[in-house]
């Protein structure tokens, strides 16, 4: 370490900065004491401070590329997601169209079912034909029935996800199983619980659509 030292009343300088000498006197002893201050190098102190300054700069760099990066990961997951969303939704769309070919959905239809427009009173289906709409959408929906499947759902509670899967409305449905509708709602909630979905905030009918 650089330092500057005083011996009896001479100066040795011992440091290869520029320094001054500082001279206080006592008067009441005429005692007389120095003290020496190093000049700090203006040229040196300008240096550090673009040091500094480039350490910042490089610092302030870094953290704009990694933010960059990450809204670049950020924008292709979500692109990724989307595009994913998006297939799924046409082959669904691709396979509600499948079903309505078939003539048991075609029968549905004639007596009323499938209908933007909402009856009064709907034609009564025999268990067969609810059997066989079943048979269907198992047909043309796989992932759907293997997804039912996995949560071991009783014969009626199966039965009852298919017809939700063909398209048929709440009220259809209650026509079906000459119930209420709100009661059709409460089956919906508690099939939604058996299936994992009970904190989910879309409607059973919205999870099935995307099954």
């Amino acid at each position: 370490m650089e330092t500057d030292t005083i011996r009896n009343g001479m100066v040795f300088h011992l440091a290869d900065d520029d320094w001054e000498i500082a001279a206080n006197v006592d008067k009441e002893t005429g005692s007389v004491s120095y003290s020496i201050a190093i000049v700090p190098d203006e040229a040196a102190a300008v240096e550090d401070n673009d040091s500094h300054g480039f350490l910042w700069l490089g610092v302030a760099l870094a953290v704009v590329v990694t933010v960059l990066f990450a809204v670049k990961y950020l924008l292709k997951k979500n692109r990724s997601i989307d595009v994913k969303t998006k297939t799924a939704g046409q082959e669904n769309s691709l396979r509600q169209e499948l079903l309505k070919q078939k003539d048991i959905y075609k029968s549905f239809c004639k007596k009323g079912y499938f209908s933007t427009v909402r009856k009064n009173k709907l034609a009564v289906v025999e268990e067969s034909e609810i059997n066989e709409l079943c048979e269907a959408v198992s047909e043309i929906f796989p992932t759907f029935v293997e997804f039912l499947n996995s949560h071991g759902l009783s014969a009626k509670d199966y039965q009852f996800c298919c017809l939700l899967k063909s398209g048929l409305t709440t009220f259809e449905l209650s026509e079906i199983y000459c119930v209420s509708e709100s009661a059709i709602f409460k089956r919906k909630q508690k099939i939604k619980e058996l299936t994992g979905f009970k904190s989910d905030k879309r409607t059973f009918d919205a999870i099935v659509e995307e099954i």
